[in-house]
């Protein structure tokens, strides 16, 4: 066994297949090695040591990789799906840096369109927005193209009902509303000038839209929302309130300023909308100046509004930004909490295991009998690590047996001396085959593959552990104020338990048995 392992470890850190026997001796020995396995033979002692590395298992198997068990079947579902997920559901630095790079130049559009509404830089400016223009509508052109294709991965986007379907989808339509409105502004403007018309400039808001473009998945509203939607009593509180405060301010202030005339013999407050307008500045704290009060009266009734009506006003603010703060820190917790998920499954599956092999339960013990090598080597799912392992394992050979391993049927074999056949069964590696079924399991590889199993539950106990470790302050005030509940009622019973001892006895005592003390 330990000659298998150090082999096993020198082929991980060397690779075994700059030297070896040609694909076509490999795959004969490997034929041979099936044939004697299914006519229960031996292979001869005296037969040379045969290594299956993961590159010449590539040549037996045609979809097999060298660094990876199986190649992808390349067909129109697959690249459907890849497409799909790079556009729909970014994830990886890849789709971080394409997106965005698209959002800089969305941004780069924008910046321009605002330049083009300057003087001094509209000439400039307009001749580099109609290439710039012409070339986001093709982009995005092609990628609405590409997106409407790519759909068809998913069930309820197949066929052209599922390709309206996904047209209909809001930042689709709006994709194509931008697209529509880019060739509208580039289809009538004259001479490359882009704002030519006042029609044009109409036209030309739509293409605010590319914005929306960034957030694809609608995760800011979807957040806002949620926030909106946990503190929708307080929002509604204040709102209502503030409101109140508004209509009252306005409306007293109107009834003092109505007859108020200025120094250029104008009345401010002639009506109560303009009343209304002026408690709107207010309570906003915009104040733009264009409409005071006038008279003592007007400036006490305002000054006491104020007060009342903007401090109102401002708590939507406070409540919406402890609401995002929560918001964030529940995600935390909850990424937190989603971590100990696996760990707690590894745990109930290792303690599961070591209890059903303490009761002798064979479904454990064939989790660690290997399969055939022909099997291994054609099986889609095969990982290189465990493909060398089993290499190593079934064809690389000690001395000794191994844990899973069973001693080979002698051959017969010529020698010149004792001395010589000492010395070569010391140096050479016989074939031995692998355990195929759990009653060739003999009383010490149970043993062993008892202490492994147990073994993997300490380790998945102590990530467990770790996991189970506070996430912040909070968490750590939480789990003392439990355990120092649990001490409290743990002291509860106990008192109860001498309690009732103690009356037990003194009742014995009165009743005249003797007890030994």
């Amino acid at each position: 066994m330990q000659k298998v392992l150090y082999t096993f470890f020198e082929r991980r850190r060397k690779p075994s297949w700059t030297i070896g026997p040609s694909d076509l001796e490999m795959s004969e020995a490997l034929h041979m090695r099936n044939d004697s396995v299914r006519l229960g033979r031996s292979s001869p002692a005296s037969a040379e040591p045969t290594v299956i590395t993961q590159r010449q298992a590539s040549h037996l198997h045609p979809r097999m990789s060298v660094y990876s068990a199986t190649r992808p079947t390349l067909s129109r579902s697959f690249f459907q799906g890849r497409v799909y997920n790079f556009l729909e559901r970014p994830s990886g630095w890849k789709c971080f840096v394409y997106h965005f790079t698209v959002f800089l130049i969305v941004l780069s559009c924008l910046i321009l369109s605002v330049l083009s509404t300057i003087d001094e830089y509209q000439t400039l400016a307009n001749k580099t927005l109609f290439w710039v223009e012409l070339v986001l509508v093709l982009f995005f052109g092609l990628e609405y193209v590409v997106r409407l294709w790519s759909s068809g991965c998913r069930s309820k986007y197949v066929g052209i009902l599922g390709r309206l379907r996904f047209a209909r989808k809001p930042i689709s339509v709006i994709d194509l509303i931008v697209v529509v409105a880019s060739i509208v502004v580039l289809a009538f403007g004259s001479k490359g000038q882009v704002f030519a018309t006042s029609t044009v400039r109409g036209v030309r808001f739509l293409q605010i839209l590319r914005m929306l473009h960034v957030d694809r998945q609608g995760g800011t509203w979807r957040l806002l929302g949620s926030v909106v939607f946990v503190h929708r009593q307080e929002l509604i509180t204040t709102l209502y309130i503030g409101f109140l405060g508004l209509i009252f301010s306005s409306y007293f202030v109107y009834l003092a300023e109505k007859d108020a005339v200025d120094d250029r013999g104008f009345t401010e407050f002639s009506s109560y909308a303009d009343a209304l307008w002026w408690g709107v500045v207010t309570v906003t704290t915009i104040g733009y100046g264009d409409k005071v009060p006038q008279t003592w009266i007007g400036k006490t009734i305002a000054s006491c509004f104020s007060v009342f009506a903007i401090s109102f006003f401002a708590l939507p603010a406070g409540i919406l930004g402890s609401g995002f703060a929560l918001k964030v820190q529940q995600k935390q917790r909850q990424k937190h909490f989603n971590r100990q998920i696996p760990a707690a499954a590894c745990l109930i599956q290792a303690s599961w295991r070591c209890f059903a092999l303490e009761n002798c339960d064979s479904a454990t013990y064939k989790l660690f009998v290997k399969k055939n090598i022909s099997s291994s080597v054609s099986s889609p799912k095969l990982k290189p690590f465990q493909f060398e392992m089993m290499c190593v394992l079934c064809v690389y050979l000690g001395k000794k047996p191994g844990i899973l391993e069973v001693q080979p049927r002698p051959t017969l074999r010529r020698s010149s001396s004792i001395a010589d056949d000492m010395e070569s069964e010391l140096e050479r590696e016989i074939s031995l085959f692998p355990v195929t079924h759990v009653s060739q399991l003999r009383d010490s590889h149970r043993a062993a593959i008892r202490v492994i199993q147990r073994m993997y539950y300490f380790v998945a106990k102590k990530k467990f552990q770790q996991a189970r470790k506070p996430y912040d302050v909070r968490d750590v005030i939480e789990q003392y104020s439990q355990g120092h509940l649990n001490l409290m009622v743990r002291i509860k019973e106990l008192q109860r338990r001498w309690d009732k001892d103690s009356l037990y006895i003194k009742r014995i005592k009165d009743k005249g048995i003797n007890t030994i003390e």
